[in-house]
Parts: structure tokens; sequence; C-alpha cells
């Protein structure tokens, strides 16, 4: 529970960069008020997963080489947290093929959530936290839930899905929020901790 609510806690402290940013890139390059809303969303989703994840940021930088690199050691003494990595992720196998249709086939689908699972990993190592293969391995597993679900609600893609997204907004996103998250919002982040302790 204590995750979550810190989650929440950085979702308002990125929402303070998020919100503005996204529409200045509304008006430069968005060109769609609904659109626009929705990605903001988006951020909000990944910024729940940095935070959830322990994502470093650049107040809290510190190196530990921690990493596990065999497959499923440990999954059945902590399958609780091995389920939670998988629901994580299966937002993200459903978002990102329903806005962008660059990701509606398969295997891109899965090697981009290979991709994002192995970015926050590798960051992990600026954490105190473990670098898992198995998180790479059940974080996969979610996007490929995620997936399948999105085109099968969307009957193969072809109802209520994004139309006029342009691939370039996805990487515009993650990239906007990975600096806030690493770069502003752990300022904002510490003035709520004060507030509510």
């Amino acid at each position: 529970m204590h995750r979550i609510y810190a989650a929440l806690i950085e979702i308002i402290a990125a929402s303070v960069f998020i919100i503005p940013v996204f529409l200045i890139y509304n008006k430069a390059f968005f060109h769609n008020v609904k659109q626009t809303f929705v990605y903001i969303v988006f951020g909000f989703y990944l910024t729940a997963v940095m935070a959830l994840v322990g994502f470093p940021n650049i107040t809290s930088l510190t190196v530990d080489f921690t990493v596990n690199i065999i497959p499923f050691v440990d999954v059945a003494s902590d399958f609780a947290n091995a389920i939670l990595n998988v629901l994580l992720f299966i937002p993200f196998g459903f978002l990102v093929p329903i806005l962008w249709s660059e990701f509606r086939d398969r295997k891109k689908i899965i090697l981009t959530g290979v991709e994002a699972t192995c970015i926050i990993e590798i960051f992990q190592i600026f954490t105190l936290r473990t670098s898992d293969v198995n998180d790479i391995i059940t974080n996969t597993v979610g996007t490929i839930i995620g997936y399948f679900v999105a085109k099968w609600i969307t009957k193969n893609f072809t109802l209520h899905i994004a139309q006029s997204t342009k691939s370039r907004d996805f990487y515009v996103i993650c990239g906007t929020v990975w600096i806030i998250m690493f770069l502003l919002q752990p300022f904002v982040s510490s003035l709520l901790w004060e507030m509510v302790l």
C-alpha cells in the first residue's frame, strides 16, 4: 500500500510538468486536444511505472551492481512480485498498440516491451534495487497479455483505436517523461512529501 501511495505522490509531482509540457506539445505538433489528453494519461501511466519500479533520479543516484541473470530463480518465493510485474505492464501492451499503429504488429510490441523493461532494469543499477532477468520476463508477459486484450477488445484493431497518431509521439512522450522524472520531478516530490509527513 505504501508503494501505491508513494507512486501517487510521484504522479502528482510529475503532473506539475507533464500537463503544461504536453499542452505546449499540443500547440506545437500534436494539434489534437483529445489525443493530447490521452497522451497525458499515458504519461501518467509511465510516471507510475517509473515510481513503482524505483527508477533513479538526479537526487538519488547510487551505483549497485546487484544483478540476477539466471531466469526463474526465486520466482516461486517472490510470486506476488512476479504477478505485480505482469500486471504493471498489461496497460503498456494495451495502450501502445491502440494509440500507435506502428505497434499493432505482435513482434513489434513484444520487442518494445522487452526494450522498455531492459531500460528500466539497466537504470536500476543506479538505485539500490536488483536488476533481474525475471522482471524482464514478467514485464514482457504483461505486455503480451495487454496486446491480446487490446486486439480482442478492438476486434483486431479496427474499432475504438487512435487513427491520426504518429509513432514519433510515442518516443517524444517516453523521452519527455524520462527527463521530467530524472531531472525535475524529484524536487517537487520532496516538497510534497514534506507537506504530507
